[in-house]
């Protein structure tokens, strides 16, 4: 895994639920660059994440509210996010399917952070370091938490791959 993330930021409130970031009117979604031109379409922001006629955003890190994700189980959600370029969510809290969907399939990075953030991050360029467990934006430095059992699957870029590198290992042996 990356050690280090960069890019620039973009902000989203609290609720953000997942037919927001996938609306299911575009279904069925016409492969990867389909669903990335369609990413936080309907979240409204004076700064689209995906500009119309667009493929992929500029940012990198969302800070997001309470309960990011909400909403149904929608897969394609953080799978939208991550064909735009997400790399990271920083939240003050997580849906908890959005949550496991997010490392399970090993796509986006969610990091729990109760620091509330405001729409002047978006644009802002964000260093995420994975070995201090430390983010920094706009002149400020913040620690979170570790990742504690979910640690593995992350490291191995989501439970699939997990669980092809344990069975290679014991087939290995």
């Amino acid at each position: 895994m990356t050690q280090t993330i960069c890019g620039k930021a973009f902000h989203c409130g609290d609720y953000v639920n997942t037919d927001v970031m996938s609306p299911g009117r575009f279904e069925p979604y016409a492969g990867p660059e389909h669903v990335a031109s369609i990413a936080l379409i309907d979240y409204e922001s004076a700064v689209p994440f995906v500009r119309e006629g667009e493929k992929r955003a500029d940012f990198t890190v969302i800070f997001a509210g309470a309960e990011f994700g909400c909403g149904s189980a929608r897969e394609s959600a953080p799978q939208a996010l991550h064909y735009a370029g997400a790399r990271v969510v920083v939240a003050h809290s997580f849906a908890r399917i959005f949550y496991r969907n997010c490392i399970n399939m090993g796509l986006l990075l969610p990091i729990e952070l109760k620091h509330p953030f405001g729409p002047e991050v978006t644009g802002e360029q964000t260093v995420i370091d994975l070995e201090s467990r430390t983010i920094e934006v706009m002149g400020r430095r913040f620690g979170f938490a570790p990742f504690g059992p979910v640690a593995r699957i992350i490291e191995a870029g989501g439970l699939t791959r997990l669980n092809q590198q344990a069975l290679a290992r014991k087939a290995a042996a």
